[in-house]
């Protein structure tokens, strides 16, 4: 419009200067200066619509480049974004999965020990039973060795009775036998006395060797009993090892294949 304008006020102009001509130059000269300023209108107008259409075209180059940029910067930014959520997801369920592993290792752990627990209170229980019946045994035992002992006790003085009753006998009788021509009564009575002192001591001798006896059977039985309820314990001091060491094993066997299964599993990421 502008442009327009500018040959509109060009025109114009032409006019007011052929207006300062003779009037019979005007037709003339206006209509030679007219055709001129025609065809240079014509001219510049051709000029300044290819200018006006360059322009035009470089601008649409201009805002189409500007929209391929605008649409690329956005595209990338898409795929950033895009490229961000999927490693937010990924990062996501990696840590999902990678607690699973923990938690299901922390279970089968768990459930080791558990198992291990219940295992030593079942031995613990059956080791128990097993020293109440020993010690029911070794009871049982003891009292039967008291009760035999009792009545060898009660029957010792009937049959040390009988012994020097016999032996007495046997005393007399030799007395008699020995005696030749006229006794001594003094003598005779001094002898059974001798004789007497002498069974007193040893039957009292016998009795001690009875009681020592009866003591040594008693301790030899207890003593026998204590050795068995020893050896019981070591063996089943053993087993508890065994069982310890067999859990420590498994635990440690469970620790390896977590760590394995932990590697393999990040090595795949």
């Amino acid at each position: 419009q502008l442009f327009r304008d500018g040959l509109k006020q060009e025109l114009r102009l032409l006019k007011c200067e052929i207006d300062m001509l003779p009037k019979e130059k005007r037709k003339a000269e206006f209509k030679i200066r007219k055709d001129k300023m025609d065809a240079d209108h014509l001219e510049r107008e051709k000029a300044f619509l290819e200018k006006l259409n360059e322009n035009h075209e470089t601008s649409l180059r201009r805002l189409g480049d500007n929209h391929r940029e605008k649409i690329a910067l956005m595209e990338r930014q898409f795929l950033q974004q895009k490229q961000q959520l999927t490693r937010t997801r990924e990062a996501a369920l990696w840590d999902i999965e990678e607690r699973h592993i923990h938690e299901k290792h922390q279970l089968i752990k768990r459930q080791i020990k558990e198992i291990f627990i219940l295992q030593r209170h079942q031995m613990l229980t059956r080791h128990e039973k097993e020293k109440e019946q020993i010690k029911r045994r070794a009871a049982r035992k003891e009292e039967e060795l008291l009760k035999k002992q009792a009545i060898e006790r009660r029957s010792l003085p009937k049959r040390i009775r009988a012994e020097m009753k016999a032996r007495e006998a046997m005393f007399r009788e030799s007395m008699r036998i020995s005696i030749s021509g006229a006794s001594d009564p003094d003598a005779e009575k001094n002898r059974f006395k001798e004789f007497q002192e002498k069974e007193k001591k040893r039957y009292q001798a016998e009795q001690q060797r009875f009681e020592l006896k009866h003591q040594r059977q008693l301790e030899e039985l207890r003593a026998m009993s204590d050795a068995t309820i020893k050896e019981l314990e070591q063996l089943q001091n053993e087993k508890r090892k065994m069982l310890l060491e067999h859990e420590t094993l498994k635990l440690k066997q469970r620790e390896e294949a977590f760590s394995i299964e932990l590697k393999e599993w990040k090595a795949k990421l």
